[in-house]
C-alpha cells in the first residue's frame, strides 16, 4: 500500500462515511442533503390558514400555498419576526448555491409579492423591538420588478 492509499484510507476512517455520503449525488446535487418530507410539509397547516387570515385578499400566495404548502409553512411561522422573515423570503429569492432551478414564475411573482408586503409593513414596526435597526442614510432595498408578458399569467 502506497503512502498515498494509506492516507486516503485513514483519511476515510475518521471522517466516517463522509466520502461515500459526499459522492452519492452529482456535485452540488443538494438532494441528498435535503430533509425528507413529512405529512406536515405536504398540506398547509391551521396557522397558516390563520396567516392567510390576515393577508389581503389580493394579495394571498395562492399558488405558493398550492404547489409548496410546505414553504407557505415556514413564511406563516416566521411572519410574525420581522427578521426571520426578511431572512427566509430573501433566501428564497436568491440563489446563494449557484445553481438552484428557481421557482416557476408565477409563484416567484407571489414570493416577490409578498417581500413587497412584508417591507410595506417593516416601517410599522421600527419602534418594536424585533424590527430591524435602521441608521438615517442606509441604503433602502429596492425591489426590481422583472417584466412579465400578461398571456403568462394564469387567472
Amino acid at each position: 500500500m502506497s503512502i498515498l492509499e494509506n492516507a486516503v484510507s485513514r483519511l476515510r476512517r475518521l471522517l466516517g462515511g463522509w466520502s461515500r455520503r459526499l459522492c452519492r449525488g452529482a456535485p452540488g446535487d443538494w438532494s441528498q442533503t435535503r430533509a425528507p418530507l413529512v405529512d406536515e410539509d405536504r398540506v398547509m397547516l391551521s396557522h397558516t390558514h390563520a396567516w392567510l387570515r390576515g393577508i389581503a385578499n389580493g394579495q394571498h400566495p395562492k399558488q405558493l400555498c398550492r404547489h409548496y404548502p410546505r414553504i407557505a409553512n415556514r413564511i406563516a411561522t416566521r411572519w410574525s419576526d420581522v427578521r426571520a422573515t426578511d431572512r427566509l423570503l430573501l433566501d428564497l429569492m436568491i440563489d446563494r448555491r449557484g445553481n438552484r432551478m428557481g421557482f416557476p414564475p408565477r409563484i416567484r411573482q407571489e414570493i416577490e409579492r409578498l417581500y413587497g408586503l412584508h417591507a410595506r409593513r417593516m416601517p410599522l414596526l421600527r419602534g418594536h423591538p424585533s424590527a430591524p435597526a435602521v441608521r438615517p442614510g442606509s441604503p433602502r432595498r429596492v425591489r426590481a420588478h422583472s417584466p412579465v408578458a400578461v398571456s403568462s399569467i394564469k387567472r
